[in-house]
């Protein structure tokens, strides 16, 4: 799509016509229902906890079709990408390292054990929303939950049955495509979904990305009894040109990977006070590297096929009263198994094999939640876990929420929270060796908050948080002695600002603002400014500044929206091709994103819109990580042969959704 036709979209969205028909109310920050704060159903404006929730509306409105991008609104939360689509990404919450995520897929955690998450893996398919809580909480979800938890809710069904398909094209050879069927009777609730999606990618060659996605949620209900069965399948496969520097060099490299979660949640309602629920979680991956020559005349290089499994096993049994005063007592129990089958690698230079590893850990925790009608919302809560692998660790956590105005609410916490360190941090792998006595990371973090309602048509709120990260796994290499260690210690304080208007006359606008001051306290096993825990520095691809902000045009027949997002500049480290590493300071970028939709047809529960999505509608050149970028100083077509990056520059995808 030209300039012209985005021009021609965007006038016929606010033509004369459209603009008298009934304006369509704005649902996308209408204050949504909570679980994952306190994992009871709560107002999200009255969550104790930061909250910020990403209605699916929305993003099927903007046309993200990835969590990663959806998660740049959210502020607190930095996203560092390696590459072309489907590059490995990495997501950093308040300034917390990549592993203090916990991420959870309708309660199914998803991690790597130890924490670790490619979140270029998931997709928004078939997706009701996405919430995420910044600050500790693994009073309630255990290891990772260090810096925050994300977790993605499938949408339901309801009513009769109907069908949604979809399909758009675009830049870079990009096609997606999607279906699904939902509804509802009286006991059962099914929603049947399949998505695929696939590009060419910005780089010259071997760049391209494909990914399959099949979910479904299936509910019962039954007098006091219910469940829900929730199943995620991705098949994923990375083209990839790039070596350790960024370099686009190579012709064939590909990486696989095939995801399913399962999770299984029944409740029995005891008594009219008394409610039982079981949840049992189940994850599977399995992966598969491959780097043959590029030729046969190519002899020189290293040469590789690398395959991985990784399980975890779950159940979670707790039982909630509802005691006087508008008081919950939650009580629960947890077992969890993780499993690293070992990968085996065969190369040019012979076999490598690492061995199976396994471990499991058992947890109890108890957390009381004080909601009455108004004004108040206060949870205590405390975590006793037992690791087969570093024993035992408890864990706590305190919050409030109090409105002392008419629009005005304030919110206060003070936490704990812990990481079990990895399989290879712990049982060690070729050419390293682990350290079976680490103890597992901890965390210390406060934050207090108050948000200002705007009559009754905005809000604004502001948080301030700090957090200090203590114990944190470290590598030094050695050739006779563990090479990972509890030694650094770092600090990460900050402010956020967030407000959202929604005006009668169809606009609305929402912003985002971080600042974040992250330190090195106690440094790890080097003092060299390329460390990664180097004395007094400040932490590696988190920006000081980060600035998202929004503003859309909605009435009955469609809408347009506009966001831009601001990184500021980042530290990182260069390795260079020579093995050398170099402490650089990643420029700072602004990237827009343009999305607008027109309902061609809509009649009764049949509708046909026309949808359109221009990502980086500047061209804008930048990275999130160093040497992955265009040569900066070179824009020219020389330059792109040498570099081979075509850049991360505009995609505009056009296409239809149809429902009926």
């Amino acid at each position: 799509m030209t300039p012209t036709s985005i021009l021609r979209l965007l006038a016929l969205v606010a033509s004369p016509a459209i603009v008298s028909a009934q304006i369509a109310r704005d649902t996308a920050h209408v204050a949504p229902i909570v679980v994952t704060a306190t994992r009871s159903p709560l107002a999200a404006s009255r969550a104790p906890a930061s909250v910020s929730v990403i209605n699916g509306d929305q993003l099927r409105r903007e046309g993200i079709t990835t969590v990663l991008d959806a998660l740049r609104q959210v502020p607190g939360i930095a996203v560092v990408q390696t590459g072309s689509y489907g590059g490995a990404t990495s997501l950093f919450i308040r300034g917390g390292e990549s592993k203090f995520a916990k991420v959870l897929i309708d309660g199914v955690p998803v991690n790597d054990a130890g924490g670790a998450f490619d979140f270029s893996t998931l997709s928004t398919d078939n997706l009701d929303r996405i919430e995420i809580v910044r600050g500790p909480a693994s009073v309630l979800y255990g290891s990772d939950a260090m810096a925050g938890v994300i977790q993605l809710f499938t949408r339901s069904g309801s009513g009769a049955t109907r069908v949604e398909m979809s399909g758009r094209q675009g830049g870079y050879g990009s096609r997606d495509a999607d279906a699904a069927v939902r509804g509802s009777s009286e006991v059962l609730t099914y929603s049947l979904a399949g998505a695929r999606h696939s590009t060419d990618g910005i780089q010259l060659f071997n760049s391209q990305y494909r990914q399959s996605v099949g979910s479904a949620l299936i509910g019962l209900r039954h007098a006091a009894a219910d469940a829900q069965l929730s199943v995620r399948y991705s098949d994923n496969e990375l083209h990839f040109p790039t070596n350790g520097s960024g370099e686009v060099v190579d012709s064939n490299a590909v990486h696989h990977d095939d995801r399913v979660s399962v999770g299984l949640d029944a409740g029995y309602r005891l008594t009219s006070a008394a409610e039982l629920r079981l949840s049992l979680a189940s994850y599977d991956m399995h992966g598969l590297s491959d780097d043959q020559p590029d030729s046969k005349g190519d002899t020189n290089d290293y040469y590789s096929t690398t395959t991985d499994r990784s399980r975890r096993r779950s159940g979670d049994l707790r039982i909630t009263l509802d005691l006087p005063a508008a008081t919950k007592l939650t009580l629960g129990t947890q077992i969890e198994r993780q499993w690293q089958d070992g990968s085996n690698t065969t190369s040019n230079f012979g076999p490598s094999v690492t061995p199976p590893q396994r471990r499991r850990t058992t947890g109890a925790y108890g957390q009381l939640l004080f909601a009455p009608s108004e004004p108040y919302t206060v949870t205590v809560g405390g975590r006793y876990e037992h690791n087969e692998q570093f024993g035992d660790f408890f864990t706590y956590r305190a919050a409030a929420s109090a409105q002392i105005a008419a629009s005005t609410r304030l919110r206060a916490s003070l936490g704990t929270a812990f990481r079990e360190p990895t399989f290879l941090e712990n049982f060690g792998g070729p050419f390293v060796i682990g350290n079976a006595n680490l103890s597992p990371e901890h965390a210390l973090s406060i934050d207090a908050g108050v948000e200002q309602g705007i009559a009754e048509w905005g809000t604004i709120g502001v948080t301030i948080f700090s957090n200090s990260f203590r114990d944190l796994i470290d590598y030094k290499y050695s050739a006779t002695a563990p090479n990972y260690n509890n030694l650094a210690r770092t600090k990460a304080s900050g402010a956020e600002l967030e407000g959202r208007v929604t005006l009668p006359v169809g606009l609305h606008a929402d912003a985002a603002l971080t600042y974040l001051d992250t330190r090195v306290v106690d440094p790890g096993t080097s003092a060299a400014v390329t460390a990664t825990f180097a004395p007094g520095a400040r932490l590696l691809r988190r920006p000081m500044h980060t600035i998202d902000a929004g503003i859309g045009y909605r009435v009955s027949r469609g809408g347009i929206d506009l966001r831009a997002h601001r990184v500021g500049t980042r530290e990182d480290n260069y390795f260079a091709p020579d093995f050398t590493v170099q402490h650089v300071t990643l420029a700072p970028y602004t990237r827009a994103d343009l999305s607008g939709e027109v309902k061609l047809l809509e009649q009764s529960r049949n509708a046909v819109t026309l949808t359109m999505r221009a990502e980086n509608l500047f061209d804008t050149n930048y990275t999130d990580v160093a040497g992955f970028n265009y040569d900066f100083a070179r824009s020219d077509e020389a330059s792109v042969a040498r570099t081979g990056y075509r850049g991360a520059g505009r995609r505009v995808m056009t296409g239809l959704r149809i429902a009926f």
